[in-house]
């Protein structure tokens, strides 16, 4: 059977006939090998990530058993880590760990347990700004054998986002974020001043600790107003087997229960933010924490 190769197919695309999907679901494709929702992966296969997939089934099947097409709609760490697992199994297995931190950073916005990680996806990332996606995955596809092996000296590319993600970890910890629980609910309170902190900063401060349901972002005016974002954890948007799942609440009953002065959607909102307000409000952050544990439903 010929090697298998990557196409690149746009959303609203459709793949060869026998392809494999791989993280992005493309409409046609003979196999999904995706966590994200309404895929059609195998269920020997699941995991959290699409990379975690990709490498159960170049574990599990021959060449033979599979396609030689591999498609994504969409460029992003964990999609071109799953690429190219399938297409260079054996020296992703290798850096099986590696890719899957890599993915656990880039699509939950965490701090993996394996920290190169983090560098592994910021350094794909450099590789590829302001390059749109299609030209993105022969760039990055074309560098990952080397990139693997020699990581720890590629600082040109990841060094100066790490130290940046360093710091505000560093300027959080001295006080600029006061985390704490209010039920299922971790709130982070930003200080006067303070920008978001990144997610994986919000991931050591408790946004992926046992029994969190919901985070309340909170960012102080000069004034002592407040201005929110509610969310749910930043993995639920994909189809997990490890991470619980969390179905969302129905955001009309909760800007229902809040009344005047929230929003359903905005360019902040990512995959999982649930509402932020239209303007800032006087209630303190552990005032609107309680008011969202009185309002929502924590359906399992």
């Amino acid at each position: 059977m010929a090697a298998r190769h990557f196409q690149f197919v746009p959303m609203d695309g459709r793949a060869p006939e026998g392809a494999i999907s791989c993280d992005g679901l493309v409409a046609g494709a003979a196999l999904d090998l995706s966590h994200w929702a309404k895929n059609r992966t195998p269920k020997a296969f699941k995991a959290d990530t699409s990379v975690e997939i990709a490498l159960s089934f170049v574990r599990e099947a021959s060449p033979a058993d599979g396609p030689s097409v591999v498609v994504n709609n969409h460029f992003d760490a964990d999609g071109v880590l799953s690429v190219w697992s399938l297409l260079d199994p054996e020296t992703a297995a290798a850096h099986a760990g590696l890719l899957v931190a890599a993915a656990e950073a880039g699509d939950f916005d965490e701090w993996p347990k394996e920290t190169r990680g983090i560098w592994l996806n910021m350094a794909i990332r450099r590789l590829v700004v302001l390059k749109p996606e299609a030209s993105a995955f022969p760039i990055v596809l074309a560098s990952l054998g080397e990139l693997v092996r020699t990581l720890d000296t590629r600082e040109d590319l990841w060094g100066t986002s790490y130290a940046a993600l360093l710091e505000a970890e560093r300027r959080a910890n001295a006080g600029d974020v006061i985390s704490y629980s209010v039920g299922p609910i971790r709130v982070f309170h930003h200080g006067p001043g303070v920008p978001e902190v990144p997610g994986a900063v919000l991931s050591k401060l408790g946004s992926t600790g046992e029994g969190v349901l919901r985070l309340l972002l909170a960012f102080e005016e000069p004034d002592g107003s407040f201005r929110y974002r509610y969310e749910l954890p930043r993995w639920t948007w994909a189809d997990t087997v490890v991470r619980p799942v969390i179905p969302a609440p129905s955001r009309n009953a909760l800007a229902a229960g809040l009344g005047p002065g929230w929003a359903m959607k905005g360019v902040d909102f990512g995959m999982t933010a649930l509402l932020r307000t239209t303007a800032p409000l006087r209630e303190a952050p552990r005032v609107m924490a309680e008011r969202f544990a009185s309002i929502d439903r924590y359906a399992a």
